[in-house]
């Protein structure tokens, strides 16, 4: 067995059970000078994802060889090529008696433009398609914008999401590939928020929590997808929700209270037992 470390200072280290001849038991296989903001492993493990400092997505073999890089630039916010679908400028908005009868009830009354969560981590995240065919990254966009942005394993910019005010960066991809699970966190509540592959949004639903949770400082939450696609992780600080859906709506199943959890993967499902997990609590 080999556990694959990569640091935030920029090293990927590989640690060895048995080595072989001529192998070392820990070795730096490679380094980024930049620095390191996540890094995810493919489903299959034949590649490597890595964001670094400087602002680059790069991919590498599963033996660490260099096999694209690519810039994240505000550039890339024009290929969302979302449509504003609002009523434009108040001022040109008719207000007769009979305006509200009149407006399209599928257009949102608000258009959202991205403000940034007060309590985000600015954490970059990255989550894999189940095939490996994609992978979902969110990142804040200069300083001013959390962005989801969706690549091909080659390295292509397939899409951004579309704007959306108080988008945390918890992010999960449900392996069977249709949703991209998202946290945001409003004046009054927190929802579980979806997105297409296109980058546009699909349906939410809102956690029960207290005031006292809503407005917990420093409550980073994360999300993550059961192997079979059945069930979301939503973990907290001091307990952990399981929620399932049926018929297009959203069940909480199970709420389990635990102890302050470690803060680095605090749960990962089993990949093979959908309703099995591990996690880790400092106790």
């Amino acid at each position: 067995m080999t556990a694959c470390l990569v640091l935030a200072g920029g090293d990927i280290t590989v640690v060895r059970e048995e080595p072989q001849a001529g192998e070392d038991r820990i070795e730096i296989v490679g380094s980024v000078d930049e620095g390191i903001t996540a890094a995810r492993w493919s489903p299959d493990e034949e590649l490597l994802a890595i964001t670094t400092k400087a602002e680059t997505l790069v991919f590498m073999s599963r033996s660490f060889e260099g096999v694209t890089d690519v810039a994240m630039t505000s550039e890339d916010l024009k290929a969302s090529n979302h449509v504003s679908v609002g009523w434009g400028k108040k001022e040109t908005q008719f207000k007769g008696k009979g305006a509200k009868a009149m407006r399209d009830p599928t257009m949102p009354e608000k258009i959202d433009e991205g403000v940034l969560s007060s309590n985000d981590d600015s954490r970059a995240n990255i989550s894999w398609r189940g095939d490996g065919a994609y992978l979902a990254l969110s990142t804040i966009e200069g300083g001013a914008r959390r962005v989801i942005r969706v690549y091909s394993r080659e390295g292509v910019l397939d899409s951004v999401s579309e704007p959306v005010d108080g988008l945390e960066g918890a992010l999960s991809w449900r392996p069977v590939g249709n949703l991209i699970a998202g946290i945001q966190r409003l004046d009054d509540r927190v929802d579980v928020v979806f997105f297409e592959r296109n980058g546009l949004r699909h349906g939410q639903f809102t956690l029960r929590l207290s005031s006292e949770q809503l407005h917990k400082p420093e409550e980073y939450i994360k999300l993550g997808w059961n192997s079979d696609s059945t069930v979301l992780a939503v973990v907290m600080g001091d307990h952990t929700e399981l929620w399932t859906m049926g018929n297009y709506h959203w069940y909480l199943k199970q709420v389990i209270n635990t102890e302050i959890l470690l803060a680095s993967s605090p749960l990962v499902w089993h990949p093979e037992k959908p309703l099995r997990f591990l996690t880790a609590s400092s106790g």
